[in-house]
């Protein structure tokens, strides 16, 4: 296979496993009975463990030169982590306690898999924007066929297609070279503390965790917003798989762009902000279609800008550090603080009243989008 094959293949089997878990894990959760604060502590801890996880993972990944080895531990962790869920149904004792400390280890073990990819990708001079796009075809394609069948299979199901899925991810990982030796002056904790001292890079940081605020909450609980308002887990499906086709497009289009990063992190947070606004005020399925639309544009906004300057800030050596903390230390923890905020509004003002406070959380994208155009910055080769 060629090598922008194999990655192209990898993000696709990767983000095909993982999405029934994003689309449709807070419906596990509520079907063991667990209530709207219990899926935000969830899904904090599901966050934190992978803010705590990926800067180490990235080290590790960095220090041993050898990020492809590092990722395929992780998957074989991860998916003896998941088996924790379906489990908790049956082991004695604290149905929440033993999904909480399966949530831990499953995240710390999953986390670093789609950063490092995203290292070897943008270091090894492939296009992202291209690459990823299977990733979100994948996605949507995946959660359509899902929700179309979880009234047969059972939402369990869902542990078992990630399990499959690393499997093939562990054999499509098998001969992917070690990166080259490392080429930057002195050592790598200090390349480490020098990159996030850099304004640039710390402005992608804070754009990420807005992102990650935004964007966790609002996914998490999307799948208890469709069965709130009587769409149900079928057109769920159907909403997710619009919202990736809105991704891939704008992946592809961003594909033969190289710049204009700081625009579309601005752009990003108004098609955010009018996602929200839609599914607060219009619960029907064609507003609710039209809502993932703006969503599926702003992800690929987002992450076509955030993968891509963390690289141009990053010295030779350091790509799997510097993307590991854009997605823990930014997305991440961002995402920790989101889904505690927003499993206790959910409670207090109900699941569809919420994503009009995720709306105006949206506009601060473009706070951080309008300091990147302001910025501007150096373009490192990639591959140099």
């Amino acid at each position: 296979m060629e090598s922008a094959r194999r990655y192209q293949a990898i993000y696709f089997v990767y983000f095909a496993a993982f999405s029934g878990f994003v689309a449709y894990r807070n419906v596990f959760y509520q079907e063991l009975g667990m209530s709207g604060v219990q899926m935000g502590l969830l899904g904090s801890l599901l966050v934190a463990s992978g803010v705590l996880a990926q800067p180490v993972w990235g080290v590790v990944a960095d220090y041993t030169q050898s990020p492809s080895r590092t990722i395929t531990i992780a998957a074989a962790l991860s998916a003896i982590a998941i088996l924790s869920y379906p489990l908790s149904v049956e082991l004695p004792g604290d149905t929440f306690l033993v999904v909480a400390v399966g949530t831990v280890a499953y995240a710390a073990t999953r986390a670093p898999i789609v950063p490092i990819a995203n290292a070897l990708v943008v270091s090894r001079g492939y296009n992202y924007a291209l690459t990823r796009s299977f990733g979100s075809l994948a996605f949507g394609s995946t959660v359509f066929v899902l929700g179309a069948s979880l009234a047969w299979t059972g939402v369990s199901v869902i542990v078992y297609v990630y399990i499959a899925g690393m499997v093939v991810l562990f054999a499509l990982l098998r001969g992917v070279p070690s990166v080259d030796g490392q080429v930057f002056e002195g050592s790598l904790g200090g390349q480490a503390l020098g990159l996030v001292r850099q304004p640039r890079y710390l402005i992608v940081l804070l754009a990420a965790f807005a992102m990650g605020f935004i964007s966790f909450s609002g996914s998490a609980f999307f799948s208890v917003y469709m069965r709130a308002v009587g769409l149900g887990d079928g057109l769920t499906g159907v909403a997710w798989a619009t919202k990736t086709v809105a991704e891939v497009i704008v992946f592809l289009a961003l594909s033969r762009l190289d710049r204009w990063h700081g625009v579309a992190v601005v752009l990003a947070g108004a098609s955010y902000a009018g996602g929200f606004l839609t599914l607060s005020f219009f619960p029907s399925i064609w507003p609710v279609l039209a809502a993932n639309l703006a969503m599926g544009v702003g992800v690929a906004l987002v992450y076509f800008a955030l993968v891509n300057v963390a690289h141009d800030c990053a010295p030779r050596g350091l790509d799997s550090t510097a993307q590991t903390l854009v997605t823990s230390v930014g997305i991440g923890a961002g995402g920790t603080l989101g889904e505690a905020v927003i499993g206790w509004l959910v409670d207090g003002v109900g699941v569809q009243v919420m994503y009009r406070y995720l709306a105006v959380a949206a506009l601060s994208l473009t706070v951080w989008g309008v300091l990147l155009v302001a910025t501007g910055g150096r373009r490192r080769v990639s591959g140099s």
